[in-house]
């Protein structure tokens, strides 16, 4: 089960390089909900399609995005996921590069709740794998 969860988590990251928002629908749990860094105050999002309009209008701020995955660990049910992200903005053309943290819950062969942190070592405890 480990490894069908973390060729989930690979998929999803491929769909979003590749704005496939249908492949992401079918990646994604009628239930997903994602939770942002709350440093960020982004209010949590519920829903597959709330989920999935946040993740296209964020990335339609970019000209170019691209998500670089560095690593994915299987935590039993979760999967972390220590990912790099580089893009440059539509409106100024800055260059972009972040390293964050994602931790992915899978429920029934599918994404169903995700959580961004900008702190690479708060994924990894969240993950339970500190």
């Amino acid at each position: 089960m480990s490894e069908q969860n973390v060729e989930i988590v690979s998929r999803v990251y491929e769909a979003m390089n590749g704005r496939d928002v249908d492949r992401i629908e079918e990646l994604a749990h009628p239930e997903a909900e994602w939770i942002s860094d709350p440093r960020l105050g982004i209010k949590p999002h519920r829903g597959r399609d709330e989920v999935i309009r946040f993740f296209t209008d964020q990335a339609e701020m970019f000209e170019e995005l691209r998500i670089e995955v560095e690593r994915l660990t299987d935590s039993g049910d979760k999967v972390l996921a220590l990912i790099r992200v580089n893009g440059r903005g539509g409106a100024s053309g800055a260059e972009v590069e972040i390293s964050v943290g994602h931790v992915w819950t899978i429920k029934d062969g599918r994404v169903v709740r995700g959580e961004g942190y900008g702190d690479r070592d708060e994924a990894v405890r969240a993950a339970g794998l500190s």
